[in-house]
């Protein structure tokens, strides 16, 4: 199973009217299901409709998201928002998530991470004996440890917008 991890959001509404999973981690896992993968998304949203929504997209499309944690307190946003107000995905929601899921054959950090995320998911890859793959934005080296164990996509800067 390929596990994505990362906070998605909702985007404008399609020509059907509806709202649909965006972001980079959502059109990962969307990419990966539409070409017949079992894949899950492990992110971090609020606890409202629009989570509501996000998952039931997500479900329609074939992504799992067992570990799609829902923060009380917090918005799940839209695409454009303000990433500052996006719920944040911790280390300790990262780990969370993946007891969810009963396997990963790959990791992938389908935006940049704090060094605490990236470390628990490292290990979570190891203990598993996954591949690992990180999208990192284009703003210096890769991180030394990451760049080791993890194939590194640089991502263009408009890739990641609005992170």
């Amino acid at each position: 199973m390929i596990v994505v991890v990362g906070r998605p959001a909702l985007g404008a509404a399609a020509a059907g009217g509806q709202d649909r999973p965006m972001g980079p981690v959502a059109l990962i896992a969307l990419a990966a299901a539409a070409a017949g993968a079992s894949v899950e998304l492990l992110g971090a949203v609020g606890d409202d409709a629009r989570a509501d929504a996000l998952a039931v997209a997500l479900g329609r499309a074939g992504v799992g998201h067992a570990a799609l944690l829902r923060l009380a307190g917090a918005v799940t946003p839209r695409w454009g928002d303000d990433p500052a107000t996006w719920p944040r995905l911790d280390p300790a929601d990262l780990d969370l998530g993946l007891r969810y899921l009963p396997e990963c054959r790959v990791l992938g950090l389908a935006e940049p991470v704090p060094p605490a995320v990236r470390d628990v998911a490292l290990e979570a890859a190891a203990y598993h004996g996954a591949a690992m793959v990180a999208v990192v934005a284009d703003d210096g080296p890769p991180d030394e440890r990451l760049a080791q164990v993890a194939t590194v996509l640089v991502a263009p800067d408009d890739a990641l917008s609005p992170f």
